[in-house]
């Protein structure tokens, strides 16, 4: 297995231990609008959210996988929370039903190909959080728009595809836990 570390950060901006240097990227969706991240828009988020949500397409597609099941679940939010992020903004350009949705979720819940897209969508907007996994690849979301996904070696191609959607995949860089 292979980890690879996929982002929107480029590793030419990192220092010799790893570190991104560039404090004016965006890391999460309450940047939108914030004069220190460069006054990114809901639409340069979105088209960023986007090409996480298409990479993890991609590498299903490669690895001929139409599931993922939940693995380390976290879910502290109630159906007033979600309430409140609606009226936020943070579930822009998202319909969904917490009842039916959010409280079906629990550890080993399998996911549908065409439910993954709206899962990794509130994880990287902190509504919800979880790793996905299936026999062969396990996904990984850290904090501030990091992911990691580990797996038998990613084709050529399909590295090629995802970082024409303006990620970086960097392999063997394994989730490292920061303490300051």
């Amino acid at each position: 297995m292979i980890s690879y570390r996929i982002t929107k950060f480029d590793p030419n901006k990192r220092n010799q231990e790893g570190h991104y240097l560039d404090d004016s990227e965006w890391t999460a969706i309450s940047d939108i609008g914030n004069p220190k991240y460069k006054n990114t828009t809901y639409q340069d988020y979105e088209k960023i959210e986007t090409a996480y949500v298409e990479s993890v397409k991609l590498i299903l597609n490669e690895k001929n996988m139409k599931t993922l099941q939940t693995d380390s679940i976290e879910l502290h939010n109630s159906s007033t929370d979600f309430e409140n992020f609606k009226n936020d903004g943070r579930l822009k350009n998202i319909s969904i039903d917490f009842n039916e949705e959010i409280q079906r979720l629990k550890e080993n819940t399998i996911l549908e190909f065409n439910e993954i897209d709206k899962i990794i969508r509130l994880i990287l907007r902190e509504t919800i959080w979880m790793n996905l996994i299936h026999s062969g690849i396990k996904i990984i979301f850290g904090y501030d728009y990091y992911m990691y996904v580990e797996c038998l070696e990613l084709k050529e191609n399909t590295i090629e595809n995802i970082e024409k959607m303006g990620l970086f995949v960097e392999p063997n860089i394994e989730q490292t836990v920061v303490c300051n």
